[in-house]
């Protein structure tokens, strides 16, 4: 898909080219990445300004492994980028890695049933139980979790092990189950990705809590910052696409502590 294309597709208010003179804004665009290390040939390099280090710094190495493209926050083309790399200013970066990513695979969570798992444990076990349960139940179910994603019988090792995989697999990996006839997508939630914006262009139809406990704080930094975390999968539900004869459906945990805070989502 060209850079033009992507971005009109991927309807980024606000997103501008820096520059149109620099660079070719109908340039090929075959992976979005925003981590250098993941780019690969063909990339949109996005380049996510952290809390611990600004990708900005990075365009360089993307560079290097061959990104033919650059997005950021900074409203300025970056100093010492080639004349032939067209620059695209972003309001927000993660949003728009997310819609980017949502847009070059087709909104395929838009053609599946999804169900969203998340809490502090039990995450993993309740994802897989319930792809478990759609499969035995004859429903042609994919599954997203830290561990492994199942698509179309088979399993795939995500290589994550510890959170919900970045925007760009996330989409994948559902236009993979659309790709093999799947009706219903479980994806395993983790508030790391829902902090991080990985999961914001997934239309979700139930979200789950299991529970929300003390942990995790070294990120957070507080258990209402968590909290507000955890939420933003329910609040979801609200603006996700609607689906044809598809319920939008929340299940929470009523002897939880996260049970208060959630019913009036």
């Amino acid at each position: 898909m060209n850079l033009k294309q992507l971005f009109t597709d991927a309807g980024i208010e606000g997103a501008e080219i820096i520059d149109e003179k620099h660079g070719q804004p109908g340039i090929e665009i075959t992976h979005i990445a925003e981590n250098s290390r993941l780019v690969v040939p063909g990339s949109l390099f996005v380049a996510i300004k952290g809390s611990r280090a600004d990708g900005h710094d990075f365009i360089p190495d993307a560079l290097q492994k061959g990104a033919v493209a650059v997005a950021g926050e900074r409203e300025q083309r970056p100093a010492g980028l080639p004349p032939e790399v067209p620059y695209v200013h972003v309001p927000d970066d993660r949003a728009a890695v997310a819609r980017l990513s949502a847009a070059f695979f087709g909104w395929p969570s838009r053609r599946l049933q999804v169900i969203g798992v998340t809490g502090t444990d039990g995450k993993t076990t309740t994802s897989t139980l319930i792809h478990a349960i759609l499969t035995t139940a004859g429903r042609n179910a994919g599954l997203i979790s830290t561990i492994r994603a199942e698509i179309g019988g088979r399993s795939y090792d995500t290589g994550f092990h510890v959170t919900t995989p970045e925007a760009f697999d996330v989409q994948r990996y559902l236009h993979d189950m659309v790709q093999a006839g799947s009706e219903v997508a479980v994806l395993e939630t983790t508030s790391h990705a829902l902090d991080q914006g990985r999961v914001q262009c997934v239309d979700y139809d139930v979200a789950v809590v299991t529970n929300v406990t003390h942990e995790h704080l070294d990120w957070h930094g507080t258990w209402q910052n968590y909290m507000a975390a955890k939420a933003k999968l329910f609040e979801a539900l609200s603006t996700a696409y609607r689906k044809p004869r598809t319920p939008k459906v929340a299940v929470i945990n009523a002897d939880d502590r996260s049970y208060h805070w959630l019913k009036n989502i």
